[in-house]
C-alpha cells in the first residue's frame, strides 16, 4: 500500500517532502542458496534499497497477544518469546522494550494502527486476514515508508521500516510444534523465523538456516549463522535513518 501522507516547502529553497507507505509480507523467494535475503522496498526512482529499522531509534516497543495460548501455558510460551526477541536483540544491536499484553491481533492494513512498534499475537486463523490456513503455522511482516527531499532540483530518499507484526496459528501450532529451545519442530524456532521476517529477512531456501520457508525435524536450534548474519547488516550498525514525516516512533 502507498499513500500520500504530506507535502511541505521550505521558504529559503526549493526543499519538497513527500511520503508514501507500504506494507510488506513475507513473499515467496526465488530458488536460492544463499545464507540470507533482506526485504527490499523500490523506490519511485526505480532503486532498491533494504528496507530496516532506524539504527539511532531509541528502542522498538513490542505487545505479546497470549489469548490463543492456555491460561496455563501462556507464563511458559510469555517467557519463552522474551527470551527469542531477547536473542533478536542480541543480533541486531537494537532495544526492544516490552510494554506487556494486547488484545490486538494483526490484520491486513492495521500495522499503522498499532500501539506497539511490534506486535506478536498467538492466535487463529479466523481471527486474522492474514493467511494462517492449511500448513502456514503464521505470518510476519513489517511496514515502512519513504521521504524523498528535493533541493535545488535534485531528488533524495530515505526509508524505513517503522512497524512490524507476527501472528501464529496457535491450535495448530500447539499441536505440531513443542516448547522450549533447541533443534527441530519447536514453537521458539517458529518464532525466530516469524520475528526475522518483522524485521527485514525473507525467505531462502536452506535448510541450515531459521529463514527456510518449511519448520522441519533438523531446523536449526535459533537464529543460524547465516540468519544472523543477515539481522547484522541491517541491525543498528547499519546506521541512523531520518524517520521524520514517517509514522510516529512510539519508543
Amino acid at each position: 500500500m502507498r499513500k500520500l501522507l504530506s507535502a511541505i516547502a521550505a521558504a529559503t529553497a526549493t526543499f519538497v517532502v513527500t511520503v508514501a507507505a507500504v506494507a510488506v509480507v513475507p513473499q515467496t523467494a526465488e530458488a536460492a542458496t544463499a545464507t540470507y535475503r533482506l526485504t527490499y522496498l523500490t523506490l519511485p526512482n526505480g532503486s532498491k534499497v533494504p528496507l530496516r529499522w532506524n539504527g539511532c531509534q531509541t528502542a522498538i516497543t513490542w505487545k505479546v497477544n497470549l489469548a490463543g495460548v492456555p491460561s496455563t501455558l501462556r507464563p511458559t510460551v510469555l517467557s519463552e518469546t522474551k527470551t527469542v526477541v531477547g536473542q533478536l536483540a542480541a543480533y541486531t544491536g537494537f532495544t526492544f522494550s516490552y510494554k506487556g499484553t494486547t488484545t490486538e491481533v494483526p490484520q491486513v492494513g492495521s500495522m499503522p494502527r498499532q500501539t506497539a512498534e511490534l506486535v506478536i499475537a498467538y492466535s487463529s486463523p479466523s481471527k486474522t486476514t492474514y493467511n494462517l490456513y492449511g500448513s502456514t503455522l503464521g505470518q510476519g511482516g513489517l511496514f515502512g515508508g519513504w521521504v524523498s527531499r528535493t533541493v535545488s532540483g535534485r531528488t533524495t530518499y530515505t526509508a524505513a521500516a517503522t512497524r512490524g507484526f507476527v501472528v501464529l496459528d496457535s491450535p495448530q501450532m500447539l499441536s505440531q510444534t513443542r516448547g522450549g529451545f533447541g533443534t527441530g519442530l519447536r514453537r521458539t524456532n517458529l518464532l525466530s523465523h516469524e520475528l526475522g521476517h518483522a524485521i527485514g529477512l525473507e525467505h531462502v531456501y536452506n535448510t541450515a538456516e531459521q529463514m527456510n520457508p518449511v519448520l522441519t525435524s533438523v531446523a536449526p536450534k535459533g537464529l543460524a549463522s547465516g540468519d544472523r548474519a543477515g539481522l547484522t547488516r541491517i541491525g543498528k550498525g547499519a546506521g541512523c535513518i531520518n524517520t521524520a514525516y514517517m509514522l510516529k516512533d512510539l519508543s
